[in-house]
C-alpha cells in the first residue's frame, strides 16, 4: 500500500478532513509530488536508479540512515566515480522535509513520523 494512501486512509478513519491536516500529513502528500519534479529523472520512479550512472535509493544507506546526514547530503549534493547530484538547497526546509519522508518510506520501508521542517532547518544553519 503506498504512503498517499496510507495517509488518505488515516485521515478517514480518524475523521480529519482537508481542513483539519496537520502539516506532517500534507508535508508526506507532497513529498511525493517533489520526488516526481526533482528526483525521479535520476533516481527513477521505483528508486533503483541507472546502473552506473545515478545511484539507487533502494538499499541505500543515505537514504536508511540518519536523517541527519541525509538532509547535509541533500543540501549540499554529492559525487562519485560515476555521478554527481546536484545541490537541492534551493527546496524549502518543509519541501525538503517532505522528500525525505516520502523517500525514507518509499525506498528504505521507514514509515515513522514524517522528517519534521525543523531538522532541515538546524542542518542547513549547521552547514551555514
Amino acid at each position: 500500500m503506498g504512503f498517499r494512501v496510507q495517509l488518505a486512509l488515516a485521515a478517514v478513519f480518524t475523521g480529519a478532513g482537508a481542513s483539519a491536516q496537520t502539516a506532517a500529513d500534507v508535508s508526506a502528500v507532497d513529498g511525493e509530488e517533489i520526488y516526481a519534479r526533482d528526483c525521479l529523472a535520476c533516481h527513477m520512479s521505483d528508486g533503483r536508479g541507472v546502473p552506473g550512472m545515478n545511484p539507487a535509493l533502494i538499499g541505500s544507506a543515505w537514504v536508511a540512515g540518519s536523517p541527519d546526514a541525509l538532509a547535509g547530503f541533500i543540501l549540499t549534493g554529492g559525487y562519485g566515480p560515476d555521478v554527481l547530484m546536484a545541490r537541492f538547497d534551493y527546496l524549502s526546509d518543509a519541501e525538503l522535509a517532505a522528500l525525505m519522508s516520502y523517500i525514507r518510506n518509499e525506498f528504505a520501508g521507514i514509515a515513522e513520523a514524517p522528517i519534521e521542517p525543523s531538522l532541515v532547518e538546524r542542518m542547513r544553519n549547521q552547514l551555514n
